[in-house]
């Protein structure tokens, strides 16, 4: 069994997994990811959501108009800043966001407690590792 593999693998499960329970949120991964940023960030700009979501500025821009479009979001920027937007989140997009947050983290800490797994356990054991990895030099 080849740790990387089984990882990548399990990756792409949870993605599939998670779009199809967002979609009730009328969200994709993507952009649930912009709202959870956003909302922790209140000011951020689309190059900074660019920048945290790892993607370029094009594909965040039409994250931001979907986003802006269903009032999940509002730009806050001051009269006069020119086209640079500055987001938060509106309260319909706080609210969407915690309701996805749920149905996303329960589906997944109920399918590891079915597999005889502790999610908490899990969780501390994930998060371990990708510290470590953030953390060394790939060589």
């Amino acid at each position: 069994m080849d740790l990387a593999y089984e990882l990548h693998d399990l990756v792409r499960t949870l993605d599939r997994q998670a779009d199809k329970i967002l979609a009730d949120f009328g969200l994709n991964y993507n952009r649930y990811v912009a709202l959870v940023i956003i909302s922790e960030h209140p000011g951020l700009t689309g190059r900074q959501l660019a920048a945290g979501l790892r993607i370029s500025e094009p594909s965040t821009s039409a994250i931001i108009k979907h986003l802006l479009g269903h009032d999940l979001v509002s730009d806050i920027s001051p009269a006069g800043s020119g086209h640079v937007r500055q987001l938060a989140t509106t309260p319909a997009g706080l609210a969407v966001k915690e309701a996805a947050t749920t149905s996303l983290g329960n589906s997944l800490d109920n399918s590891a407690a079915a597999a005889g797994i502790d999610p908490h356990h899990l969780a501390h054991t994930i998060r371990t590792l990708h510290t470590h990895l953030r953390s060394s030099n790939p060589g």
